[in-house]
């Protein structure tokens, strides 16, 4: 008998694993189809070779102000200039204009469709929690006759930000909202998750992020925590996840992307994992972290250091234990005209691929794989992760080699040789050319 619950156990835990797993590699969509052409066979090929197994719509700020039916994000300029204090009520008119200088009439959840159907992947959406009516229940009910899953929905995005609060937005109306659509999306769908909006950490006692985290933590309305991971490297004013302002640090670029480099580690290494673990004390809820990269920076996006980052940042949520209560993560971002965000950018009408998108390619051969189980080696700054599938056998085999300035993907192991693809660089601060190439190698080894 013992025996057998063990044996069940397992398959629990690997079951679990392989869940877990497919919604760790997902891909936020903000802007993306204001952007890029989903018409494209060039760009979406391209996107169906990351193979995500999950897709985020309709993005952190344009999901919080989305309207179901209506042109693009169908946005309420109204409604934005009475909630939102910052930026986005002049972003919102930037992709407001672009969209109708692109003729582009109909409802974005058309193209957010076909390219899930495309990639054959989930999805995740986010909930406008300015109104109360039933467009979530519409989205999902468009997606779920279209056959695509939905694993969750975010009740809103970073609504704990000072650009809301500066608007008079509250936690009290946050809980009344959140909490009325959740209700609402469980009545009629009940194994779709719902999941709040967590504040940031690291304030002073009795801070408004302290106390929207206390009070959200009393109640049991929601099933998972949003948060945000942006690893901020460089010296300097940031907000949101961007840097506004840098300093110069080193006697050199050089010596500038060593220390880059050394924060890069870690945080990875040690600061996330302690955040994690906050959150999951605070909590003791699954998280989803529906924004992640390293903090979108002039000086960082689009070069080696910042698809080093990246891949690491997968890598160890796979393997570490102490990240394990994620079980979700989307990306920042798929498509869009920045340079240090997203993976395909638009210049001038001209598709454009970021030094992230091959690491990410590469990466994304573990989850075509059987792979259960990924083991970390760490040595001299060379981290090696080696995946394996149910039967123990090592399928896989990543190193991030932050000391040589590479990364390596060895695959078709055989018993005498392998298949090894290299992205890699003179120099971390080097950047990748407009196909998203630095160095690219492909080698057969002989063990």
């Amino acid at each position: 008998m013992r025996k057998l619950i063990i044996i069940f156990s397992l398959c629990i835990e690997v079951a679990l694993a392989q869940n877990v797993k497919g919604n760790i590699f997902g891909f936020a969509t903000s802007n993306t189809f204001t952007y890029c052409d989903i018409t494209d066979t060039t760009f979406l090929n391209k996107v169906i070779a990351l193979q995500p197994k999950l897709l985020r719509f309709p993005g952190g700020a344009v999901g919080n102000f989305y309207h179901y039916g209506k042109k693009g994000y169908g946005f309420d300029f109204a409604e934005i200039d009475q909630y939102h204090d910052g930026k986005f009520p002049k972003r919102s008119r930037g992709l407001d204009n672009s969209r109708k200088k692109k003729n582009q009439q109909h409802d974005y959840i058309e193209d957010f469709i076909r390219l899930v159907k495309k990639t054959n992947s989930k999805a995740v959406l986010v909930a406008n929690m300015f109104v109360d009516n039933d467009d979530v229940l519409l989205m999902i009910k468009k997606l779920i006759e279209n056959n695509i899953e939905v694993v969750g929905v975010e009740l809103g995005s970073e609504l704990s930000n000072r650009s809301y609060f500066t608007k008079g937005y509250t936690i009290e109306e946050y809980i009344i909202a959140a909490n009325k659509c959740s209700v609402k999306i469980k009545e009629k769908y009940p194994n779709i998750k719902t999941a709040i909006v967590a504040a940031p950490l690291g304030k002073r006692k009795g801070h408004r992020h302290n106390v929207w985290n206390e009070k959200l933590a009393k109640l049991n309305f929601y099933d998972a925590i949003i948060i945000h991971s942006y690893a901020k490297v460089t010296k300097g004013e940031d907000r949101y996840g961007q840097m506004i302002s840098e300093e110069k640090e080193g006697k050199s670029n050089l010596e500038a992307f060593d220390i880059y480099k050394s924060r890069a580690i870690d945080y990875l290494v040690n600061q996330y994992p302690k955040e994690i673990k906050k959150y999951k004390n605070i909590f003791n809820k699954a998280i989803w972290v529906t924004e992640w990269n390293l903090q979108m920076s002039k000086t960082t996006g689009n070069t080696l250091l910042q698809s080093l980052y990246v891949a690491h940042y997968l890598l160890e949520l796979l393997s570490n234990t102490d990240l394990f209560a994620i079980e979700l993560t989307t990306y920042h971002n798929l498509g869009g005209r920045d340079l240090s965000g997203s993976i395909f950018g638009n210049n001038k009408e001209e598709m454009e691929i970021r030094s992230t998108y091959y690491p990410l390619m590469l990466i994304g051969k573990i989850f075509e794989n059987d792979i259960i189980r990924v083991k970390q080696e760490n040595k001299d700054e060379v981290f090696t992760y080696k995946c394996y599938n149910k039967h123990e056998v090592k399928i896989l085999e990543y190193r991030v080699d932050w000391k040589s300035n590479k990364f390596y993907c060895i695959y078709d192991i055989y018993p005498f040789s392998s298949s090894c693809m290299i992205y890699e660089s003179d120099n971390l601060n080097d950047i990748a050319n407009k196909k998203g190439i630095l160095i690219l190698n492909k080698k057969i080894t002989v063990d």
